[in-house]
Formats: C-alpha cells, structure tokens, sequence
C-alpha cells in the first residue's frame, strides 16, 4: 500500500495499489451463419416495409403492363428498386409518389444496401482476420514442440503460466 499523496493510484488512506492485471470483456460475436441470417431478416423486413409503402399509394404508380399496381406490382417494385436495377416498367407519377421517393424509398434503398454489403465485408474481413491471426501464431511457433494428452487442459495452462521463454520465443518447463 502506497500513502496517500504518494502515487495517482492510491489518493485516499485505505486505497491499494492494484498488483494484478485487468482484462477487459470481449465482445461475444454470434456465429456467422447467425450473423448472416439476422441480416437477411432485416433486409427481407426492409423489402416488405418499400413493398407496403409502395401499395399504400399503389394510385400513384403506373404500370406499362395494366396501368394498375397490384400487390404483386408493389413487391416487383421495391425488388427493382431496392437493388438499384430500375427496370423503368413501374414509375411514380404523381407528386406524393415522387416524394414518396424521395424521402421514404430513397433511405430504405441505402439501408438494404449498407445491410447487404456490410454482411459481405463483416464475413470476409473476420475470416481474413481469423487466418492472419492464425498464421502469425503458427510462425511465431513453428520452432516450438507442443505435445498434449486429453484430460490434461488445466495442467497445461498452468504450466504456460509457470513456464520460461527459451532464446527462440518457445516455452521451457522443468
């Protein structure tokens, strides 16, 4: 214990200067099946929400096809839309239906594209971190000799505590 005064730690009689090291909480990160899926469900929830929209004001599209949008039309529509395809069949023609997308479609568009590509590049970059992590481990260790028996895990870890580094960066026990 330090006095008081003596050290930033330790401000107030009766405070002790921590010895041990803290470890944060990791962040537990689902499976990325899990992953995948939760994201897909937004995406399909941000379809359906366009595709409604779309049918809610279904009198201010025109279809080339019948010139009426059905609910059928409705997820066609947010489909093409959503995925920026545009094929130019179904179109707004009145103002509400313009501003409609504008202001509603427009912002659900970027968002099924940021769920969409950011699904792709959250998986692509942990597995790229997953096997750098693991080749940087297999060379720092390449030099050493691991042998392990079942049953033995809790041996094993305190040996790596208790264990000395060798001139190679391996661990030496006696």
């Amino acid at each position: 214990m330090k006095l008081p005064g003596h050290d930033a730690i330790a401000r107030q009689p009766g405070d002790h200067l921590v010895t041990h090291r803290v470890r944060l909480p990791t962040k537990v990160v689902d499976r990325p099946i899990r992953q995948v899926v939760k994201r897909l469900l937004m995406a399909l929830l941000v379809l359906v929400a366009t595709a409604l929209v779309v049918y809610a004001d279904r009198d201010g599209y025109h279809d080339n096809a019948n010139d009426s949008v059905d609910l059928l039309d409705a997820f066609y529509y947010a489909t093409v839309t959503l995925s920026t395809t545009g094929y130019g069949d179904i179109t707004p023609v009145s103002d509400g239906a313009r501003l409609t997308n504008i202001f509603v479609i427009t912002p659900l568009r970027v968002l099924f594209l940021i769920i969409l590509v950011g699904t792709t590049l959250e998986v692509l970059t942990e597995r790229t971190r997953d096997e750098w992590r693991l080749n940087r481990w297999s060379q720092r260790f390449a030099r050493c000799a691991t042998t392990a028996t079942r049953g033995t895990s809790w041996l094993g870890r305190s040996a790596l505590l208790g264990g000395t580094r060798t001139a190679g960066g391996c661990l030496s026990f006696d």
